[in-house]
């Protein structure tokens, strides 16, 4: 079983994304509900967070996952953290790894072909970046499509076809109006 939890606020590991075995020796409680071994949680991530949190998960069709998170604060200032637009930490973007194989020094390994895989100043796991709090996905059984509900400041709320490497804009611009206009944007991969 694979979950996203979230401990205290503005920790280095507020938000953790761990996997649970099922305690084999009693599979269920005395309701008949399922039992997770807690000794065998193995954390695959963690990052700060606060106020808003993401942490959906979905497997896609590929078998990797993806999480999504937020821009790690409340509604007002908006985005007073600048990260929605940093690529240098996991905050406001949807992120991808295989948790299935693992990179010597992770608990996960980061997939070549992740945009951001070659970019020494972005979080190599990042799929998708520049959201406010991406509370909800889901792939289109037909199209495979990953759909995306984020969350509005002001006027807009979204649902969004998340697409690899794209950037959704927040916090410069909540849909077509300007937020913080001023602010660097960051690079969208090549």
């Amino acid at each position: 079983m694979y979950l996203c939890y979230v401990l205290h606020s503005k920790t280095p590991e507020f938000s953790i994304i761990s996997e649970f075995v099922m305690d084999t020796d009693t599979d269920t409680d005395t309701d008949g509900l399922p039992v997770l071994d807690l000794s065998s949680e193995r954390k695959f991530i963690t990052w700060l967070d606060g106020g808003h949190n993401g942490g959906n998960l979905q497997f896609g069709p590929n078998g990797y996952l993806y999480t999504s998170t937020s821009d790690g604060a409340g509604p007002r200032p908006p985005d007073p953290l600048c990260t929605a637009q940093d690529c240098s930490d996991l905050l406001a973007s949807i992120f991808r790894v295989d948790i299935d194989k693992l990179d010597p020094c992770l608990n996960h390994r980061i997939q070549p072909d992740n945009p951001f895989s070659d970019i020494t100043t972005a979080r190599p796991e990042i799929w998708a970046f520049g959201f406010r709090n991406p509370w909800r996905m889901s792939f289109d059984a037909v199209s495979v499509y990953l759909w995306v509900g984020d969350v509005s400041w002001d006027t807009w709320e979204y649902i969004l076809q998340g697409q690899r490497g794209g950037n959704y804009g927040w916090s410069i611009m909540e849909a077509r109006q300007p937020i913080n206009a001023t602010w660097p944007r960051s690079p969208s991969p090549p």
